[in-house]
């Protein structure tokens, strides 16, 4: 949009802005898009219990709840790890004492995790991993929304005005521009009254209107 202001500004002719989400999601991915094009050919991802970096995988939860693990400096967090985990006896063995040995034994490691962190729910280790400052993304359901603190932080869900309820805001922000307060939808005919009034019904008739039930 501003590329098309800024042509019109040079050269007085506006234009049509359009994209469509089948572009952007190839822009987004471009890399491996053009290695692609360009003749690479990629393996198929393997069974998440097969893969060889623990540190960056998915976990069930005891609720049947799932996250992402995103640990990326192991040399200075993988014993923190271990220690949210209830699992610090593992720093000691040496099938994971480097990361080299840590990928060799991945799935081995993979399943360790996989029998601890089947025995909490996800709000515990919500906790024990914020505690301990490692790093993990949690796959949201729309249930999470209402209580997630991070959505009415952002201003990605705000309050109706003068109510508890809460609703969507649009996407963007303006430097220096508060956006109108939400408000609810007038009830049918809330307003029936009113606007007949203004257009020069008597009462009268607007009462043999909602007799008639021309009116709600």
């Amino acid at each position: 949009i501003v590329t098309a202001l800024y042509r019109r500004d040079r050269t007085g002719q506006g234009g049509l802005v359009s994209s469509s989400l089948l572009a952007n999601g190839v822009w987004a991915n471009g890399f491996l898009v053009q290695a692609t094009l360009s003749g690479l050919e990629t393996p198929p991802r393997p069974k998440r219990e097969e893969g060889l970096n623990a540190s960056t995988a998915m976990y069930r939860t005891a609720d049947d709840r799932w996250f992402s693990l995103a640990v990326l400096n192991e040399e200075r967090q993988f014993a923190p790890l271990l220690a949210a985990l209830g699992l610090s006896e593992l720093a000691a063995d040496p099938r994971f004492t480097t990361t080299a040995e840590r990928r060799k034994n991945g799935p081995a490691l993979i399943a360790l995790f996989d029998q601890a962190i089947a025995l909490a729910p996800l709000a515990h280790w919500r906790a024990v991993l914020d505690a301990a400052k490692i790093t993990f993304g949690i796959v949201g359901t729309l249930g999470d929304i209402p209580s997630d603190a991070q959505m009415t932080q952002c201003g990605a869900i705000v309050g109706f005005e003068n109510e508890t309820q809460y609703t969507v805001s649009s996407p963007f922000q303006i430097d220096g521009e508060s956006k109108t307060v939400p408000r609810r939808a007038p009830a049918i005919g809330q307003h029936s009254d009113i606007l007949l009034l203004e257009a020069g019904y008597a009462q009268d008739e607007i009462k043999r209107l909602r007799a008639l039930g021309v009116l709600a």
